[in-house]
């Protein structure tokens, strides 16, 4: 859990995430940030190999601090190096990730299992895409976008079928979440009051414009992560497990988070946050719901002085005050008129596009297609009709089982965990939330909500074949070998 001492954590592994940490910091520090450019990768991947087979629940935890302070290291070696479009040190989270599809690679068969449908269509939806998109779009651009897909789907499948390490794994991982929410909210509050100068020079080489000018107190967070999008999404998923999480580090985390959240000025995950948060105390017990309060109250507390004064406050009562006004919001606008323009165009598409043909991977792609930033309308998209619809029936099961999941479950942890994957869902509205960090958490939610009733789920159904071959056996009959 998240009490338990420094000292246990460090001798669990976490001494070899330091020295890592130390040696990569000394490096760009020494001005070695080519050097760091293609080191970062191979030591990562190096690193969670090792934590992989020695200390598993710490390797769930070193994935989860990858995806977020990947793009960070990027900015500070194309500060010292100048600007990459394509740097090699963002292929290092796909890299790491990918270490927990190793077992899945030696016994593919569980995702046959009753319980593991829905996560089977979705596998066979992935591999037509990328097929497909392979054809259309190029090799490399369908295999990077198959990779940013199914990379962190594939964790969560990792996750789930390890049963026997699922409570470690989960509670290094709720660990990681949180100490991860700390590390990211103080650093997005200080970038909001000193743009530090790697950050500035990444905005206006990336020509990022809607982040903000680049100045201090006029751009909106984004941490150590790449846009405000991913950067709001983690800190909504995080706090989310703030509320449910034990320890006194998530209220220091919570009340430095909040205001940090706020400022990433991303209204469908503040809305998702209420959302969640709602669901959480309609399925949690009396308690949990007397606790969320208590725990609310004191992140108010910590919080308030942060967001009550100063350019903070006004900040964030500028972007409340379009609430009022929605339908003169730049962005909503932008929103309403994708879906009037582009709604034709996918599901125009009568076996898709495929993998390549969309977001970042059109860097790679050897056709030119239309982009769509909307992950409702990038199902038919990409997929097509006959396998747009096999993913959403996967979806829809899987809504199901998560629903139920939280209903029967008396864990707070489980239920929050199918909070996050619901209003991820919801997300998918306005951007998809099926690749890159928002697939990460969109799929650990499912993980963290589905792993025991995953568990349960096999156990009836070990009970039902040996009731089967007990119904066929002949009393009185001894069979011999």
């Amino acid at each position: 859990m998240v009490s338990r001492s420094s000292f246990q954590r460090a001798s669990g592994g976490y001494a070899q995430i330091l020295v890592f940490v130390l040696f990569i910091a000394a490096m760009i520090l020494l001005h070695a940030g080519s050097i760091v450019s293609f080191g970062y990768p191979i030591l990562a991947s190096a690193l969670a190999f090792l934590l992989f087979v020695s200390r598993r629940s710490v390797y769930v935890a070193f994935t989860w601090w990858i995806w977020l302070f990947t793009p960070f290291v990027r900015r500070l070696v194309d500060y010292q190096t100048g600007y990459h479009p394509i740097s090699p040190v963002m292929i290092t989270p796909l890299l790491v990730t990918s270490i927990a599809l190793l077992p899945l690679v030696r016994n593919p068969r569980f995702i046959l299992r009753r319980a593991f449908i829905p996560f089977l269509l979705i596998f066979i939806v992935y591999l037509y895409a990328l097929s497909f998109g392979a054809f259309l779009n190029g090799v490399p651009a369908a295999l990077f976008d198959f990779a940013n897909a199914f990379v962190p789907f594939g964790f969560a499948l990792f996750l789930m079928d390890d049963r026997k390490n699922f409570l470690a794994n989960r509670n290094e991982l709720i660990f990681a979440v949180i100490f991860g929410l700390l590390i990211i909210s103080a650093y997005g509050l200080y970038q909001f009051f000193k743009m530090p100068p790697w950050d500035a020079y990444w905005l206006a080489s990336s020509k990022f414009g809607s982040a903000g000018s680049g100045i201090a107190e006029q751009t909106r967070l984004f941490g150590t992560l790449n846009s405000p999008g991913p950067y709001g999404t983690v800190l909504m998923m995080s706090l989310i497990f703030v509320l449910v999480a034990k320890g006194p580090l998530r209220l220091f985390a919570g009340g430095v988070g909040f205001p940090a959240f706020g400022l990433s000025l991303v209204r469908s995950d503040w809305a998702g946050w209420a959302l969640a948060a709602l669901f959480i105390a309609i399925c949690a017990g009396g308690k949990t719901r007397l606790r969320l309060v208590v725990i609310g109250l004191a992140m108010v507390l910590v919080a308030y002085p942060l967001v009550t004064v100063g350019p903070v406050a006004d900040a964030l009562q500028k972007r409340l005050a379009t609430f009022n006004n929605i339908q003169q919001d730049g962005s909503y606008q932008a929103r309403q008129k994708l879906y009037q323009n582009f709604a034709l165009t996918a599901i125009s598409e009568p076996v898709g596009i495929g993998f390549g043909g969309n977001g970042a991977s059109t860097k790679l792609a050897s056709t030119v297609t239309s982009g769509i930033d909307s992950g409702v309308l990038q199902v038919p998209y990409q997929f097509g009709w006959v396998f747009g619809t096999i993913f959403t029936i996967a979806i829809g099961m899987l809504i199901t089982k998560v629903i139920g999941a939280a209903i029967a479950s008396r864990d707070s942890i489980t239920i929050a965990g199918a909070g996050v994957f619901l209003v991820m869902l919801l997300e998918n509205l306005s951007a998809s939330t099926f690749v890159e960090v928002p697939a990460v958490v969109t799929w650990l939610g499912a993980a963290v909500a589905l792993g025991p009733a995953m568990e349960m789920e096999q156990i009836k159904a070990r009970l039902r074949r040996d009731a089967a071959r007990r119904s066929f056996a002949v009393p009185g009959i001894v069979h011999e070998n």
